[in-house]
């Protein structure tokens, strides 16, 4: 029972993320506690850039790229193999749904949209992501 509980804690947390926004960032402190200035511009577009060359590194592109902000996008992967697999097998069954879900396979290859992520990072220098 407890794993059941720890992933529907995990998909609410994903839910409340997606419909409420993220939560607020505490304030960064030192080590007294005591809250730190804000990075200066040319560190915070430093650690951005950093973070965007690992994003693209990982096989991401840049669609829109600012000063302390980005908008990243990567195709989904399409298993072409398992697709070719089912329809022959559809094939052999009936073959008028196999056409179909061929039709359906050859659209839905096509029209697949990409994964979008925006970062940003924020005045204390903390990566934000969306």
């Amino acid at each position: 029972m407890k794993p059941y509980l720890d992933k529907f804690i995990e998909i609410a947390k994903k839910l409340w993320v997606q419909f409420y926004g993220q939560k607020p960032l505490p304030p960064r402190v030192d080590e007294l506690g005591q809250p730190l200035p804000p990075l200066p511009p040319e560190e915070r577009r430093k650690a951005l850039r950093k973070e965007i060359t690992e994003y693209v590194a990982a096989g991401w592109n840049i669609e829109i790229e600012n000063e302390f902000d980005a908008v990243l996008s990567k195709k989904g992967k399409f298993s072409w193999a398992g697709k070719l697999i089912i329809f022959l097998i559809l094939l052999l069954v009936f073959a008028p749904i196999a056409l179909f879900y061929l039709i359906v396979v050859i659209i839905q290859g096509v029209s697949a949209k990409p994964a979008r992520l925006r970062l940003w990072i924020d005045e204390d220098g903390r990566i934000r992501r969306a």
